[in-house]
C-alpha cells in the first residue's frame, strides 16, 4: 500500500513547479501524517527538494538524470503492479521531456558508444528509441554495462589502428542496438504501453516518432535506426485475425490506428477501426474528422464513390469548415473519377497525389501515357520520346503523359532528378516542342514536375513524376515531326502511320469526322 502512496504522491508532483503537503492530501485523499511520511522519505532519497514558502513548505521533484533514473525504476521495474500509475508516469511531460539529448549523452557515457554516436542525427535516432520504449530506457538508464565496460577494456589493450577501433566500435553499436529493438518491439506488445503511443502521437511533431501501426495488444513504431525497424519491418509481424479494440478508448484514438493501418496498406483493418470509431463517436467534429480518414482511405484504394460519400457526410457534420481537408479531399477524388473516365478537360496539369509504390487510379488510354526512366539519365530518355507522343497526341484529342510510371501495373516509381536535371529537362522538351511541323505555340503544352510522397505522405526528396500536358490543338491540322514522322496515340502507346494510311489519315482528319479518327 505505501509503495503505491508512494507513486501517487510522486505523480501528484510531476507535471506541477510545487505543491504543498496540504495539496496533496486533497488531492490523494490521504491522512496527513500519511502524506507527510511519504513526501519525508522522498525527500531523504534525494527525489524531491523541500522549499521554504512563507508560513509553510512545497515539495517539488528533481529534474536531475539521477532522480529520473530513480523514477524509471520505481514505475517501470514492474509496470503491471500498478498499471493506471505506470500509465500516467509515461504519459507525463516529465517523463517525455526529461528524455533530451544530455540524458542521451550520459546514456552513451555509461555504455562507451560516445565515439561511435558522433552525429547529432545518430543521437536523435537513440533519443527516439528510447523515447518510444520504456523497456529499453530502463537498459539504458540502470542496465547492466559489464559486457560493455569489458568490451572497452579490452578495445584499449589492443593494436590502436583506426581500423582495429572502428572493428570494435562497430560490434559494440550492433550489440548495443540489438537490445535496444528486442525491447521495442517487447513494449510494443505490452498493453500497459498503449498509452504511451496516444500520447506520442499528440506530439508527432515534436518528438518526431511515425507510429506505423498500432492495435492495444500490438504496436509497432518506426524507431528510425539504421533502417533495422521499419514500417515495412512492422508489416510482415502484423497479427493475424481481427483486432481486438481497446477499453476505454476514444473515436480519435480508433481513427489514427486505421490511419496507420491504411499506412500499411491493410484497407480492411482501416476500415474496421474507422467503422468502430464511427459506432462510438458522438462529437459532430470528431465524427467529421473519422469520416474524412475513412473517405482517404476509399480514395486511396480507387474506391471513389465511397470516398465522395464519406467527405460529403463529413462536411454536412462540418457547418464551420473546422477540417478543410473534407472539401480539398473532395475535390481531389472528382480529378480521380474524371481521370478514370477520361473527361478531362486538359487545361491544367493534374492534382492528384503520386505515392510511391501505389497505383495512380487511372489507366493507360487514348489521353494517358505512362513511362518508367530505368536509367541514370533521364533527360536523354525523355528527350528521346517526347517529339513523337507529342505529335501522336496532337493527331488525336491532347492528352498527358507521365514519366515514373510504370506502364502495366500503374506503379508510381517516380524519376531521380535533381534542380539541375530538372532545369536541363525544361529545356530540352522546349527544344524538342520547337521542331514539331506546323508549328506549336512554345506555351500551348504544359510541362509540371509532381512531388513524390511515401506511405506517411511525406515528400521524397528529389524524387518526381514528370507530367507533359498536351492540350487538343486549336486547328484542325496534322503535326508531323521533325524528320517527317505522322504519329498517332492509341490505347497502347503511339503508331505511326506509313505510305497509304498517311493520306486517309489527312483525309478523315480535315473531314473532322471523329468516327473515323480511330487506328486499329
Amino acid at each position: 500500500m505505501n509503495n503505491l502512496i508512494r507513486k501517487k504522491a510522486i505523480l501528484c508532483l510531476l507535471d506541477s513547479d510545487s505543491k504543498s503537503a496540504d495539496a496533496i492530501v486533497n488531492e490523494l485523499s490521504q491522512s496527513l501524517t500519511t502524506v507527510d511520511n511519504q513526501l519525508t522519505e522522498l525527500v531523504s532519497d534525494s527525489i524531491c527538494d523541500k522549499m521554504k514558502q512563507g508560513d509553510g513548505c512545497e515539495y517539488t521533484i528533481r529534474k536531475d538524470i539521477a532522480t529520473f533514473a530513480e523514477l524509471v525504476k520505481v514505475f517501470l521495474s514492474n509496470p503491471e503492479e500498478h498499471n493506471q500509475e505506470t500509465q500516467q508516469f509515461i504519459s507525463s511531460e516529465y517523463y517525455l521531456t526529461r528524455i533530451d539529448h544530455e540524458l542521451v549523452d550520459y546514456v552513451l557515457s555509461r555504455f562507451h558508444l560516445g565515439s561511435i554516436y558522433r552525429t547529432n542525427e545518430m543521437k536523435e535516432d537513440l533519443r527516439r528509441i528510447l523515447l518510444a520504449s520504456p523497456s529499453a530506457l530502463s537498459f539504458a538508464l540502470d542496465g547492466d554495462t559489464e559486457l560493455f565496460d569489458r568490451a572497452w577494456s579490452n578495445r584499449n589493450q589492443l593494436d590502436s589502428s583506426d581500423t582495429t577501433h572502428d572493428r570494435s566500435n562497430g560490434i559494440l553499436y550492433l550489440v548495443f542496438q540489438k537490445r535496444l529493438l528486442e525491447k521495442l518491439i517487447a513494449d510494443m506488445e505490452n498493453p500497459t504501453y498503449g498509452i504511451l503511443l496516444a500520447k506520442l502521437q499528440l506530439h508527432v511533431a515534436k518528438i518526431s516518432i511515425k507510429v506505423g501501426m498500432a492495435t492495444p495488444n500490438k504496436k509497432y513504431v518506426e524507431a528510425i535506426a539504421e533502417g533495422d525497424f521499419t514500417v515495412n519491418r512492422a508489416m510482415e509481424n502484423l497479427p493475424a485475425g481481427q483486432p481486438a479494440f481497446a477499453v476505454n478508448v476514444n473515436p480519435i484514438m480508433l481513427s489514427n490506428y486505421g490511419s496507420a493501418f491504411l499506412n500499411l496498406r491493410d484497407l480492411q483493418t482501416a476500415l474496421e477501426y474507422f467503422d468502430e470509431a464511427l459506432n462510438i463517436v458522438t462529437d459532430p467534429i470528431q465524427k467529421a474528422f473519422v469520416l474524412n480518414n475513412k473517405g482517404v482511405a476509399f480514395l486511396r484504394f480507387g474506391q471513389y464513390q465511397k470516398a465522395i460519400a464519406c467527405f460529403e457526410e463529413g462536411i454536412a457534420l462540418d457547418s464551420g469548415t473546422e477540417i478543410p481537408e473534407l472539401r480539398e479531399n473532395k475535390e481531389t477524388v472528382k480529378e480521380y473519377l474524371a481521370r478514370a473516365t477520361d473527361t478531362d478537360n486538359l487545361t491544367e496539369p493534374t492534382k492528384i497525389p503520386f505515392i510511391r509504390e501505389t497505383p495512380i487510379p487511372f489507366e493507360e488510354t487514348l489521353f494517358y501515357e505512362f513511362k518508367e526512366i530505368k536509367r541514370r539519365t533521364p533527360a536523354k530518355r525523355i528527350e528521346k520520346t517526347v517529339e513523337e507522343y507529342v505529335v501522336a497526341f496532337l493527331n488525336r484529342q491532347g492528352g498527358r503523359i507521365f514519366w515514373g510510371i510504370r506502364d502495366k501495373t500503374r506503379i508510381t516509381i517516380g524519376v531521380e532528378l535533381d534542380e539541375q536535371v530538372r532545369d536541363d529537362i525544361r529545356s530540352k522538351v522546349s527544344d524538342k516542342l520547337g521542331r514539331i511541323q506546323p508549328p506549336i505555340s512554345p506555351e500551348h503544352c504544359q510541362l509540371a514536375f509532381h512531388n513524390v510522397y511515401d506511405l506517411q505522405e511525406e515528400t521524397i526528396e528529389d524524387l518526381w513524376v514528370v507530367e507533359l500536358l498536351i492540350p487538343p490543338a486549336q486547328e484542325r491540322n496534322v503535326f508531323f515531326t521533325e524528320n517527317g514522322k505522322l504519329f498517332v496515340k492509341t490505347d497502347g502507346g503511339r503508331k505511326e502511320l506509313k505510305g497509304s494510311s498517311i493520306t486517309e489519315f489527312i483525309v478523315r482528319r480535315m473531314q473532322n469526322n471523329t468516327e473515323t479518327d480511330e487506328i486499329n
